[in-house]
């Protein structure tokens, strides 16, 4: 029910309603011009608190993201992937600070794309804008807010990413490295190179490994990461179900892997293969032997995934190898490999009849 009244400032309304707990409660906003404004904004409020949109005007976007991201997503993601919130959460901190979540319309939403557009690659601002979507969806489903400002969005960036040829090692410098690495085992950079760039681990995996991991059926397993700097230092989960995985690797591999423990492993309580081998030392190594200067340790999984795909091995199987989530995911991240290959094939069919 609504009720109306004419006041110093103009026309109020008054709204009764029934709370979710049963309870009753009410409603009144004033300041309109004529009785006819107060009817449709009186018809708008009984709309919404009988769908219990009841919009909080006092919490922040940092505040409401920060308790979103604590309820629904620190329970169900591993730390690695939190933290990826927790820019997010950073960002809005930057961005909005203490500003009302109610207040921010699609308008001042894009502008704050915008201007993120200048400083971060198109990947960093897609995640932050699907970070706050996950939030606001949750938001607008309680009630706490009506609309979701981020529908609308558009996500762009002035910022060029890391261009697809400094992901890879040139095969004949890789090959050299590999070579180069074995004749150095007894040092931990280069055992771990040389691991990498013949079993296309990720680097927390390769990180990750014991000596308990190594068997002499020439299968490395792959069950979990070893982060070595940053918030979250120490061991983790896999990147996803897919990751925990076997990956072969040959004699040699084994060979070296013995002569390892022998000159340059270094007994510790966990048994981690690699102690001393920081991304600081691999990348000095990396670099002075190959021309690409901003390659990096995980340029060997990109490496080691394009001389795969040169030796003809199977896409399936290759995603299997890397521990991707699926073929889809492969072919998203090496687009460029498999765009080479679509041209081949293409030109197989024209010679087929």
């Amino acid at each position: 029910m609504a009720s109306y009244r004419k006041r110093s400032n103009g026309w109020e309304y008054r709204v009764s309603y029934k709370k979710p707990d049963g309870t009753f409660g009410s409603k009144s906003k004033g300041g309109f011009k004529t009785k006819a404004e107060a009817v449709i904004a009186a018809s708008q409020a009984q709309i919404d608190l009988e769908n219990n949109v009841v919009v909080d005007k006092t919490v922040t976007l940092a505040d409401y993201f920060e308790q979103w991201a604590e309820v629904h997503k620190k329970p169900h993601v591993d730390p690695v992937t939190y933290e990826k919130y927790e820019f997010t959460h950073k960002k809005i901190l930057e961005y909005f600070p203490d500003v009302k979540m109610h207040k921010i319309t699609p308008t001042s939403y894009q502008n704050v794309l915008n201007l993120m557009a200048d400083r971060f690659v198109h990947s960093t601002i897609k995640l932050f804008n699907q970070h706050i979507r996950g939030a606001l969806k949750v938001a607008v489903y309680e009630g706490t807010l009506k609309k979701d400002f981020t529908t609308l969005a558009k996500v762009h960036s002035n910022v060029d990413s890391k261009d697809e040829e400094n992901k890879f090692i040139e095969l004949e410098e890789y090959l050299e490295l590999i070579g180069h690495s074995r004749k150095n085992i007894k040092h931990q950079s280069h055992f771990f190179i040389y691991l990498v760039s013949k079993t296309g681990l990720r680097p927390a995996e390769a990180q990750g490994l014991t000596t308990d991991d190594m068997y002499d059926m020439l299968e490395l397993d792959i069950n979990k990461t070893y982060k070595i700097s940053g918030k979250n230092k120490g061991w983790k989960g896999t990147k996803n179900k897919q990751s925990k995985r076997r990956v072969p690797y040959d004699n040699d591999v084994w060979e070296a892997y013995q002569e390892y423990l022998k000159t340059g492993y270094i007994d510790n309580p966990e048994k981690r293969l690699f102690i001393r081998a920081s991304d600081t030392a691999i990348k000095k190594v990396i670099r002075k032997r190959v021309s690409n200067q901003l390659a990096t340790p995980h340029s060997l999984r990109h490496t080691y995934v394009s001389y795969l795909k040169h030796k003809g091995i199977d896409i399936l199987t290759i995603s299997k190898l890397i521990g991707h989530k699926d073929v889809l995911e492969t072919l998203k991240t090496y687009t460029h490999l498999f765009q080479d290959q679509k041209e081949d094939d293409f030109e197989k069919i024209r010679q087929l009849f």
